[in-house]
């Protein structure tokens, strides 16, 4: 698409539109940057006029001016310039399209593959994994919830902190990326609720448990399915086999154009019966088929709980394989591996054995899984008393976590524990004998570390940026 001298209105600066502005005006556009959610402060405003001749507003502009409009996926349809929109018939690009394009544009990202991944759960763990395996025979540049790492033999190392997953997040990275002086051979971007359509290889990871988006007017589920619809010619899709069955549903096919591998979702194995990869664990190893034909059988390391990730498992073991990493590698890989942080990983504070389990896509069933992961190192190493610090240290946090499903959770667990502490402010009309409240989630687990004794465990389950 040509969008020099096109007029464009990008809405919601919130998440992601002003790097999507500024890159659209570079490239020749007549853009005007619509502050929708009223949370911009009028400096950078002022910047984006003065710098980039981007014309801004607050308040929703008639599109009749406009020769099309970007908006994301998770903007309410109610939005009175997309129900203008709706009514002209004027183009409307989602983030993730418009960054697509935008990107396709970029001469520093000629001869680079790209990689991108998206999904419920298990998005941060595969990309790292995958970063992990492809590092050791190229050099990779991972953009997740974690950060901006560049790596090289299995190696990572920080270039920023601070990023969203948003679409238009991946444009600061790349420039980040290119501004450090790397010349990566692959990007790998994990991306919030579908894909660009610029991928080389795009993964999606689980469609499941799906939720609302766009003030609950569609599912995130559907909008993630962008990641194979605008899946460009030439390029591969490692899928979820539960995602074959949405499509379906839709009527909708694959593209003959793109190649398709699909895996066994561990945790909803009969989505799977006829998928090309199939992830086998038993205690302390996995074993890898494709087309019932073993690959690879690796032996994990102790120290984390290695079950919540073989989503992560298989999708990267078959993103690397095909991607032309040896066998040996993946294995070497994942028999190094030891879990992420704030993912199921066990640690100790203050001498008391502590599941960190806190991290940006931490949701209740996250929970359950941590309090199953305790309950057996309870058993197996006698332990006494379990403390659960639990809640959001910021409600914007992936949609943040909902009190209502933490009040459900309380109610159905809650003797099972010594103490809770809840974090955030939200939690704070939850009810239950044991509970008490925290500001964050520092504060939860020094609250928790009081309580508890060398014996016990501490479980900390908060949604939170790290």
């Amino acid at each position: 698409m040509d969008l020099d001298r096109k007029k464009v209105a990008v809405l919601d600066l919130t998440h992601g539109g002003i790097p999507i502005s500024i890159k659209l005006a570079e490239l020749g556009a007549e853009v005007s940057a619509v502050d929708v959610y009223n949370t911009v402060d009028p400096r950078t405003l002022s910047e984006l006029e003065d710098k980039y001749g981007i014309r801004t507003s607050k308040e929703p502009l008639p599109v009749g001016a406009f020769d099309l409009l970007a908006a994301p996926v998770h903007l309410d349809p109610a939005y009175p310039m997309l129900v203008e929109a709706r009514q002209a018939r004027k183009p409307v690009l989602s983030h993730h399209r418009i960054v697509g394009i935008i990107l396709a544009k970029d001469p520093h990202l000629a001869g680079v593959r790209t990689v991108e991944i998206t999904g419920v759960k298990a998005k941060t763990s595969t990309a790292s994994l995958l970063a992990d395996m492809l590092s050791r025979k190229f050099p990779v540049v991972l953009h997740t919830s974690r950060g901006l790492e560049a790596w090289k033999g299995g190696v990572p190392s920080e270039i920023r902190k601070g990023l969203s997953i948003t679409p238009g997040s991946i444009l600061v990275a790349v420039d980040s990326a290119f501004e450090a002086g790397l010349r990566p051979e692959y990007f790998i971007f994990e991306i919030s609720i579908g894909g660009t359509g610029n991928a080389d290889l795009g993964i999606l990871t689980t469609l499941t448990p799906d939720y609302g988006i766009a003030n609950n007017s569609s599912l995130a589920g559907e909008a993630k399915l962008q990641l194979v619809r605008t899946a460009k010619a030439g390029s591969v899709l490692v899928l979820n086999a539960a995602v074959e069955k949405a499509l379906e549903n839709t009527e909708e096919k694959i593209q003959g154009a793109v190649k398709k591998i699909t895996f066994r979702d561990p945790f909803y194995p009969e989505s799977g019966e006829t998928a090309d990869f199939v992830l086998e664990s038993e205690e302390g190893s996995v074993r890898c088929l494709f087309k019932n034909r073993e690959m690879f059988c690796a032996r994990l390391q102790p120290g984390y709980n290695s079950s919540a990730y073989r989503t992560a498992f298989v999708a990267a073991s078959a993103a690397a394989l095909e991607l032309g990493v040896e066998s040996g590698t993946v294995v070497e890989t994942l028999e190094e591996f030891g879990g992420l942080a704030g993912r199921m990983q066990e640690k100790e504070l203050e001498g008391i054995a502590l599941i960190d389990n806190s991290n940006s896509g931490m949701d209740i069933r996250s929970a359950e899984k941590a309090l199953e992961y305790a309950l057996l190192k309870k058993k197996d190493e006698r332990k006494q008393k379990i403390f659960l610090v639990l809640g959001e240290e910021a409600a914007q946090v992936c949609e943040g976590l909902p009190p209502e499903a933490v009040q459900g959770f309380v109610e159905k667990y809650g003797k099972k524990f010594e103490r809770i502490v809840l974090v955030g402010e939200r939690m704070r009309d939850i009810r239950a004998g044991n509970v008490a409240y925290a500001a964050s989630l520092q504060e939860g687990l020094s609250e928790a570390s009081k309580l508890a004794g060398k014996a016990d465990i501490i479980i900390s389950s908060v949604k939170c940026f790290r």
